[in-house]
């Protein structure tokens, strides 16, 4: 099996709304990253594209477009990463650039990173390696705190939520 080099411009293009259509068949999860800025301000965003790479050293990446966060976490090399839990679809749409005023997100310290409080799982990450792919940045980092606390997560797929009845 042979596969196109770009190098030697035999590029083979796939329809973007195809690709779009086709990868919204993987099911996901739904994350809020979490970082702070100069003055000690939270700030979050929400991914669907955040892995788990290794178990030893616990490792996991996130693949961010530029934009604020992207900044934050290049500058501090560090974030939060907090798993939503099927009652938390308003946290996404507020980090996802649709804020809601009558949203008050409320963000713990557990070890050193802030993250969303009673979410499904989160985790305290430092960056230990930056990869530049196309128009995105893969942020991998080591966990350096994680916990979890039980029941069903929100999912993403076919670019709609999904809640399901997993019992903890």
């Amino acid at each position: 099996m042979s596969s196109a080099d770009p190098a030697s411009g035999k590029n083979h293009r796939v329809d973007p709304e195809s690709f779009r259509k086709s990868v919204s068949m993987f099911a996901t999860g739904i994350v809020v990253l979490t970082c702070e800025d100069d003055d000690g301000q939270v700030h979050g965003m929400t991914v669907n594209s955040f892995t788990s790479v290794s178990l030893d050293p616990p490792t996991v990446l996130v693949s961010l477009k530029p934009g604020k966060a992207h900044r934050l976490i290049s500058r501090n090399g560090r974030y939060g990463a907090c798993i939503l839990n099927e009652g938390q679809q308003s946290f996404s749409a507020h980090f996802s650039g649709r804020p809601q005023e009558a949203l008050l997100p409320d963000f713990v310290v557990r070890k050193q990173l802030p993250t969303l409080r009673n979410c499904l799982a989160w985790f305290e990450c430092e960056t230990v390696e930056k990869v530049q792919i196309h128009d995105h940045t893969l942020f991998v980092a080591q966990v350096t705190a994680c916990g979890s606390e039980g029941g069903a997560p929100l999912m993403f797929y076919g670019s709609r939520y999904h809640r399901t009845a997993i019992a903890a």
